[in-house]
């Protein structure tokens, strides 16, 4: 790019790869971090303070507002891929009106998904089936949760394509922003103000106003070096460059939709055997929230290396890179065995202190040791196919894995080996090989190498 962004804009495409790819990923790392213990310190503050209904209705609300996150996180996710291959190719046009076009269409879309929120609610809340000790609070929770849709579209939204941008540092330090501001508004509206669920979704919104306005501002102060002038001609919508991110988008919503709802499916199959199996499931899914830190960030930067490189004809680079995304995702699954293995117990009682869900420890983990290999072989494979911008491959691989193959295992081996519980949690383990196994054959096909760039 042009020396005045060359500051502000990280060329990936020239350099020590291995060092690049570490610097770029720990950042990414540390804001998977922030955002997972957050969310953590979310349910706890509510847990501790408001009390089971108040859990249920976070819980229960929480799966809806997900959804309706599930749109931005598409959007962001093909604005990353597009930016990424433009940066490679030299198209400082094309940033710009990626950056624009981007800004716009995303508050857009935020104001359709808010309005939706908010008069759909009700009835999606009763879809649920949501308790009727928990309605009320769970009512609140989705109305503040849907005003800040607006600003957690825009902070996920302009963080990626900051990401695509090969800056990663920044993206890192406004979630560390709206973190920090989610967990003292959290403990200041629902410990000290006494406002239940909503205190916590009210905290939520706020922090990603923060965020969203330190990210806004961060590019205000930049935009010399960012090439884009903030005048208002400069939001206008390319109608070649929305339709670009559109069709990267969709089949990424898609995608995450179709995870969230089978996993919807299979939750509720797990909570038929009772509280204690619950519980253990519910502990089950913060660990692999945790568990996906470290995986999560490589696929990020798979996608960002393989979209600036491939751009810029580097295809060794786009290799190595994917070599050294893996290393350090199996490294990482290597540390989770010893836990696994050694500290299950521990591990688990970090979460509750309930003897018989304490007991279900070491067999959980030793499940989990598979399911966490799944995450860390398949990471890297996806987020180059992504950065390749073949999503549609991604879309039909994540519907095998995530809802065909999953799905059926669980009907298949509940049925056939009747091991109760055990049937599901392995089954979401075993699947998981699909988008292993297929990931890597495309990667090793050599088919991408022929395929037509976005920005050509």
């Amino acid at each position: 790019m042009g020396s005045k962004r060359e500051t502000l804009i990280n060329d990936l495409t020239e350099g020590p790869l291995t060092k690049q790819l570490l610097l770029f990923s720990l950042p990414l790392v540390m804001g998977n971090l922030l955002h997972t213990l957050y969310n953590l310190v979310d349910m706890a503050v509510v847990g501790q303070f408001v009390g089971s209904e108040g859990l249920s209705a976070v819980a229960t609300a929480g799966q809806i507002t997900m959804l309706l996150y599930c749109l931005g996180i598409g959007l962001a996710s093909g604005g990353q891929i597009l930016i990424a291959q433009q940066v490679g190719a030299q198209d400082e046009v094309g940033v710009r009106r990626t950056i624009g076009t981007s800004f716009t269409f995303t508050v857009i879309l935020a104001a359709v998904v808010t309005t939706f929120g908010l008069v759909f609610s009700k009835t999606l809340l009763r879809a649920l089936n949501t308790p009727d000790e928990a309605w009320t609070d769970a009512v609140q929770y989705m109305f503040w949760c849907c005003l800040g849709v607006p600003f957690t579209y825009l902070n996920g939204g302009l963080s990626s394509l900051l990401r695509g941008m090969g800056d990663s540092k920044h993206p890192m330090i406004f979630i560390g922003a709206a973190a920090l501001s989610n967990i003292v508004l959290d403990l200041v509206l629902v410990a000290g103000l006494g406002l239940r669920a909503r205190g916590a979704a009210i905290a939520t919104s706020a922090a990603q106003l923060i965020g969203a306005a330190a990210c806004i501002g961060y590019l205000y102060i930049n935009r010399d070096r960012l090439g884009f002038d903030f005048k208002p001609e400069s939001f206008r919508m390319h109608r070649r460059t929305l339709s670009t991110i559109l069709r990267l988008a969709a089949p990424l919503a898609v995608q995450t939709i179709a995870i969230n709802i089978s996993m919807l499916f299979v939750n509720a199959w797990v909570n038929a055997y009772g509280v204690v199996v619950s519980a253990a499931n519910g502990v089950g899914s913060k660990l692999n929230s945790l568990a996906t830190v470290v995986t999560n960030a490589m696929q990020s930067a798979a996608a960002t290396f393989t979209g600036q490189n491939i751009a810029a004809k580097r295809q060794d680079r786009v290799m190595k890179s994917l070599a050294v995304a893996t290393a350090c995702s199996m490294a990482f699954w290597l540390f989770a065995v010893c836990l696994c293995v050694f500290l299950p117990v521990f591990v688990f009682g970090l979460f509750t202190h309930d003897e018989a869900v304490l007991a279900m420890a070491p067999g959980y983990m030793r499940v989990q040791i598979v399911m966490y290999l799944t995450f860390a072989l398949m990471s890297t494979p996806l987020g180059f196919i992504n950065g390749v911008g073949h999503v549609n491959l991604n879309l039909v691989i994540a519907i095998v894995d995530g809802v065909v193959a999953r799905i059926g295992l669980c009907i298949l081996l509940s049925h056939v080996l009747d091991i109760g519980p055990y049937a599901y949690w392995w089954s979401n383990a075993i699947a998981g090989f699909v988008s292993v196994i297929w990931g890597w054959a495309y990667v090793f096909s050599g088919r991408w190498k022929n395929r037509r760039l976005l920005v050509s």
